[in-house]
């Protein structure tokens, strides 16, 4: 099998997390022949695949050597991550229309590995998703949401039901310990992460080409985010010390960072060593490293909380969508998930819950290891049948 990955990830360190997983897999299971795009080399493990550089129109033009990785391939692996919604713009199904179509046409299979879908709320949306499945020769769906989603938009897809990326094995060895500034002493250690909400429209064009638009959609309700996490994190920063963790690089997608607002939280926390801003860049095994040595993990970044799952953390979910809660729920984990709406009404339910699981940290981490292991063998049980089939 000669796999390539095309798809872009710019940043987002969850993506790039469940990248490494499905990657370190593939290795483990004998895979060799595989190409991947990405924007730096530390983006992709080192374990002898091939990097190549992405290429203009989100790599749609991909290069001299992007064409021969593509007309060479038998298989594309679209990889982890959600792409088949319409709730941001309509852009990104039309966008994905025409690369799966070229795909097909240089030959080779479309295999859409532990990625989510949904919402698909517009007809337009629907019409360009049942489109694009006709072109998919495998789905694996990530949670049950997404999965249903695909049977009644095309019932003869050939869809798995799976988890996340991030579970699968290799990981803990991937973890690097760097020089990061934390603070010494004032455990537990929690998490939090936020990000920008309430912007997003079906419009057909995408959020980056229409910012302060988007922008002023989203003033006031942010304002009242900000307010509840500045409540939530006073009661917090009274177990511990709370680490405001971005989910991107810095300075990589500014228009996308969470960085931005959790700075806003930090201006309100000025001189407050129980608050820390991690603000410097990381690679993604010190990211991994810095997850892993959480005593919990409260994150509105749905991968902010599944990679400190994955490596053993309790953790809460801000859920913004129904995706949060039909993972977590996926997981067994479903008492960690709560609704953003709520949270905005009553902050102090997720200081009284990390309250809780903070009490009897063995319990909760034993339930999250079991969680981990389950999604783990299912999802290495799936690329074993791909593999072999």
């Amino acid at each position: 099998m000669k796999i390539v990955l095309p798809r872009v990830i710019l940043g987002n360190r969850g993506d790039l997390a469940s990248r490494w997983g499905l990657l370190l897999a593939l290795r483990a299971l004998g895979v060799d022949d595989v190409t991947v795009f990405a924007a730096l080399p530390e983006d992709v493990p080192e374990i002898g695949y091939l990097r190549l550089p992405y290429g203009r129109v989100r790599n749609l033009l991909p290069g001299r050597a992007g064409w021969r990785a593509l007309r060479r391939a038998d298989t594309v692996v679209w990889g982890v991550g959600l792409d088949m919604q319409d709730d941001s713009s309509l852009a990104k199904l039309a966008y994905l229309n025409v690369a799966f179509r070229l795909y097909r046409m240089m030959g080779a299979r479309v295999m859409v590995l532990f990625q989510g879908a949904g919402p698909l709320t517009t007809s337009p949306g629907r019409f360009l998703a049942r489109h694009l499945l006709h072109t998919v020769d495998l789905f694996v769906a990530r949670d049950p949401g997404t999965f249903h989603l695909l049977k009644e938009l095309s019932p003869g897809l050939n869809a798995i039901l799976g988890h996340d990326a991030i579970f699968l094995p290799g990981l803990e060895a991937e973890r690097r310990a760097a020089d990061n500034p934390l603070p010494v002493g004032g455990r537990p250690w929690i998490g939090f992460n936020l990000r920008q909400w309430f912007h997003f429209s079906s419009s057909i064009f995408p959020y980056q080409f229409a910012r302060r638009r988007y922008l002023r959609r989203s003033q006031a309700r942010m304002a009242d985010l900000l307010n509840a996490a500045e409540r939530a994190i006073r009661g917090l920063r009274m177990q511990g010390t709370v680490l405001l963790i971005s989910a991107y690089q810095p300075h990589t997608v500014p228009w996308e960072d969470d960085l931005h607002w959790l700075e806003q939280i930090k201006s309100r926390f000025p001189g407050d060593e129980r608050v820390v801003l991690v603000d410097w860049p990381m690679s993604i095994p010190a990211y991994f490293d810095l997850m892993s040595r959480l005593d919990l993990m409260v994150g509105m970044r749905l991968h902010s909380t599944l990679i400190a799952l994955r490596f053993g953390v309790p953790s809460l979910n801000i859920s913004y969508t129904l995706k949060g809660g039909d993972i977590l729920r996926h997981l067994g984990l479903e008492r960690n998930a709560i609704l953003l709406d709520d949270f905005l009404q009553n902050p102090m339910q997720i200081v009284e819950r990390a309250q809780q699981m903070l009490a009897h940290p063995e319990a909760e981490r034993a339930a999250v290891q079991r969680a981990v292991a389950e999604a783990m063998d299912t999802n290495m049980a799936i690329l074993r049948r791909i593999l072999g089939g």
